[in-house]
């Protein structure tokens, strides 16, 4: 290590009134660069549930009877009592069917300190994506096809109107009409 790095921690541990000795500030230091490393190296691996996604390290906890369960994403899995499960299958292992993981499920992203519950960050997630902005084109679209169903409807339910509003002489069929209901038949005939 250069001297002048050396003198500029022990200058720095003395003027922060440190107890630590410059062994230990350096092997301290070189433990969270390692981290901090390791930790960049995995940013981009993770557990995707549905939208959500759990950068590894993230931590995932459930209250049942009590007692808290625990797991953690490492890689691209999520891990619970040494077994890969997906967060619906942890909450099945610990109170069986019937239970939402949604609901049920706290997650801590790990650069956070606090727990939030798996629904709340859903919600957020939710609202946080925006629609996408509909183009003219598009929207001249939809209004063109909009006025066209509405059209074939309207027309529809006019012929509908006008064939109930028709006038039916007879539905009786001739053989089985009365014979006074004829006479006036026999008469237009003359």
């Amino acid at each position: 290590m250069p001297t002048t790095a050396l003198l500029e921690l022990c200058d720095f541990l003395k003027a922060r009134g440190s107890t630590l000795a410059l062994d230990e500030a350096l092997s301290c230091a070189l433990r969270q660069w390692m981290a901090v490393q390791s930790s960049e190296a995995d940013a981009d691996r993770g557990y995707q549930w549905k939208r959500l996604f759990l950068p590894s390290g993230s931590r995932l906890r459930m209250q049942y009877a009590g007692q808290w369960f625990y797991a953690e994403v490492e890689g691209d899995e999520l891990f619970f009592e040494g077994q890969s499960v997906s967060p619906r299958g942890m909450t099945q292992m610990i109170a069986g069917d019937g239970r939402n993981a949604w609901r049920d499920l706290w997650i801590r992203l790990p650069e956070e300190k606090n727990w939030n519950r798996a629904s709340l960050l859903r919600r957020d997630l939710l609202k946080r994506e925006q629609p996408r902005p509909v183009s003219p084109l598009e929207a001249v679209s939809a209004a063109a096809r909009s006025m066209s169903e509405a059209l074939t409807a309207s027309k529809v339910l006019l012929d509908y109107v006008n064939r109930q509003s028709e006038r039916l002489t007879e539905r009786r069929v001739s053989k089985h009409r009365r014979k006074d209901d004829t006479l006036s038949d026999d008469c237009r005939f003359d």
